[in-house]
């Protein structure tokens, strides 16, 4: 009892001190509380008091690096404090007068194994090599040391010097001409060395093959090159394609470059002067292209579409997709198969009718058309009153999913327009807020689902759809999974668009359930008034546009996840206006709370959540990338500037790099010469990663 009474007072009393910090704006301070309440209630045993309090030593240099964060192994949370130049010199002295006898003058081994190879038996985090060098190892010559905590982190920063510098590195080759085939894009995901759509293959799965990096050895990656763009927008969005030795970037606003993927060196540059005025409404963001044939295919931001050579970036044909000066926009990446080009339009902040178009590979000519918002005669009209259909909203902003074998092509539809006032469109508004199935050689409709009828809070339907077989009560059933921005998880079948699964896998407050067709059944909650009233999930949603990663061996979906009200208000329809240029709304939102961001794996047949990984959010870089998935078990993402790898088991960090910059690009990952290699986006710099 008295154990549980010190805890009980540790416990008050670190709350109490959070509160205090927290209102003090303390950040660097809280961490250490945490740390120090988490080694008084005995969680921290791989630390001694003097070692915690060496590496929280509140100054500039010292501890500022380790930040305590819930949910996060002492592996990943704790980084090197020691590790200036001058801290690497006492570490090679440390080393000659320590280590040498049996590793090595230079550490390339000699009684004991070399420490220069690219990862360690026994571990390869900062902080696994420190315990080592305190510990030692059991029945080996390997003896505890009895060096300082200072002295060890010293060490430990001149072993990761030594790593750093054995990095892999891949020689420039002579490059074949681009050249990729239909066949090429349907089996695509199967060859490891090229990442050819935005999702990695056809069916939204952001899931490689490659096994190399694993759990155990992640946390020796190293950088192998970077490249820093000179576009003047410093968060880029786009999924890098890898084709032939080549890595095909998309760059804010409307660029494209071509790089060698193995050296990092520009090919071919691409620029591409948009407006200065146009209807963007969350900044100059564009996700990536598709390749074709010799080609690379990318949307502008002023609504355009583009073949450019894949070998020279030369211009062969470009139209007009829309008309910017009607406030569209395209950000999307676009997807390619068989002689098509598909992609739909960005705009939904504004009075626009979203569609998605398809586009002759070869000459750009416009092959079918759907309207996202059904105009007279269309099916779905009916679902629109008092001619809102017009300015009915409907993006089609994110790349889609498509199946060769039923010729369907799966896309998600954003908002309807205005987003917070639905008096002024009554019905259900379809086919926003939809998954809608075309045919992809005719673009008709073939069946559609709305997740969110009537929308008031604009959970766009944009995450993009992953195609996969699963066993649903018992029968092995073709199936699309979907984490949806309105905070539920939806199994459908991908041939007839039935119902079969329907769970929150966040919290929320806006139904009481879904009926037996997956139709929700609205709560108070659900309803938007001029005086507001607080909804989960809420404006940011429980997930947004960032893609989701689908592991098919273990049968897993990660997604990002966010646990955050919101209150919604309404506008009166008597002072609702609506003018050119300018966001059509109809009111807006106000958000509750902090941002509680995780990763979460669930179950890809039931949405059961197999665990949750926090993730924080920075204040001053807010980027979310989107996940990766690795037949190595592992899973890739990035948060406010911090690359990590996740395990796909039970969702510990593994590793984590930060890359100086916001992230907002999916990673992805691939191998050159046998070897697995993981690109990433920090801020406006494209890094590649390897053993």
């Amino acid at each position: 009892m008295r154990d549980k009474g010190i805890k009980a007072l540790i416990l008050a009393v670190t709350f109490a001190s959070g509160i205090l910090v927290g209102a003090l704006g303390g950040d660097v301070i809280g961490w250490r509380i945490k740390a120090f309440a988490k080694k008084a209630l005995g969680e921290l045993p791989e630390l001694s008091w003097p070692e915690l309090l060496s590496m929280t030593i509140p100054s500039d240099r010292y501890g500022l690096s380790f930040h305590f964060k819930e949910g996060r192994s002492l592996s990943a949370v704790i980084n090197n404090p020691f590790d200036s130049e001058a801290d690497l010199q006492q570490g090679e002295r440390l080393f000659a007068a320590n280590c040498a006898i049996c590793h090595g003058d230079d550490a390339s081994g000699a009684v004991g194994p070399s420490l220069r190879s690219p990862s360690y038996e026994h571990g390869d985090s900062e902080f696994s090599i420190y315990t080592i060098i305190r510990d030692g190892l059991p029945q080996t010559a390997m003896l505890p040391s009895t060096l300082e905590a200072v002295e060890r982190w010293q060490l430990v920063g001149y072993l990761q010097s030594l790593k750093q510098g054995n990095a892999t590195r891949f020689d420039p080759k002579p490059l074949d001409p681009v050249q990729v085939s239909d066949a090429d894009l349907l089996s695509a995901g199967t060859r490891t060395d090229e990442w050819l759509t935005y999702s990695g293959n056809l069916r939204g799965w952001r899931y490689s093959a490659l096994d190399e990096l694993t759990a155990q050895n992640v946390s020796g990656l190293s950088q192998v090159w970077k490249r820093e763009f000179s576009s003047e927008y410093r968060t880029q969005s786009s999924t890098p394609l890898v084709v032939d030795g080549r890595m095909f970037v998309s760059e804010s606003p409307s660029n494209v470059v071509a790089l060698d993927s193995r050296t990092g060196e520009v090919l071919w540059r691409f620029e591409r002067d948009v407006p200065d005025r146009l209807a963007a409404c969350c900044g100059p963001v564009n996700r990536g292209v598709a390749v074709s044939g010799d080609r690379v295919f990318v949307a502008t931001l002023d609504a355009q579409l583009i073949a450019l050579d894949a070998n020279s970036g030369d211009v062969r044909w470009s139209i007009e997709v829309a008309d910017p000066a009607a406030d569209y926009t395209m950000t999307v990446a676009p997807l390619a198969f068989g002689d098509l080009v598909i992609v739909g339009t960005s705009g939904g902040e504004y009075a626009t009718r979203g569609f998605i178009g398809a586009y002759d590979a070869a000459t750009g000519a416009q092959r079918w058309r759907f309207n996202t918002i059904p105009g007279p005669g269309e099916p779905g009209h009916e679902t629109w009153l008092n001619d809102a259909w017009r300015t009915g909203g409907g993006p089609a902003w994110v790349t889609g999913s498509y199946d060769a074998e039923l010729d369907l092509l799966y896309w998600g539809v954003g908002n309807p327009t205005p987003e917070f006032q639905g008096d002024v469109r009554p019905g259900d508004n379809l086919y926003t807020n939809s998954v809608v199935a075309l045919r992809g050689a005719t673009g008709d409709l073939v069946w559609h689902f709305q997740f969110s009828p009537h929308d008031e809070h604009d959970w766009d339907s944009t995450q993009t759809p992953i195609l996969t077989d699963l066993e649903v009560d018992g029968v092995v059933r073709q199936v699309i999974c979907w984490a949806n921005r309105n905070g539920h998880y939806y199994v459908l079948d991908r041939a007839s668009g039935e119902f079969l699964t329907g769970v929150p896998f966040v919290r929320q407050n806006w139904n009481d359930g879904l009926d037996a067709a997956g139709r929700p059944i609205p709560a108070a909650a659900n309803d938007v008034s001029a005086g507001g009233r607080i909804t989960y999930p809420g404006l940011a949603g429980g997930t947004n546009w960032y893609p989701p990663a689908y592991d098919p061996e273990r049968q897993l979906v990660f997604v990002h996840a966010n646990d955050q009200g919101t209150i919604f208000t309404q506008t009166p329809v008597e002072r609702l206006e609506q003018r050119p240029g300018e966001f059509f709304l109809g009111s807006g939102a106000a958000t509750s709370g902090e941002p509680n961001f995780s990763v979460r794996a669930l179950h890809a047949s039931t949405g059961e959540i197999a665990w949750t990984h926090p993730e924080g959010v920075p204040t001053e870089a807010r980027g979310i990338t989107g996940l990766l998935a690795t037949r190595g078990g592992l899973v890739f993402g990035a948060t406010g500037g911090r690359l990590f790898a996740l395990d796909s088991e039970h969702g510990g960090e593994m590793w984590g790099q930060f890359l100086g910059g916001n992230t907002q690009g999916p990673p992805i990952t691939f191998s050159i010469d046998g070897r697995q290699v993981v690109a990433a986006w920090g801020g406006s710099t494209l890094f590649l990663f390897a053993l």
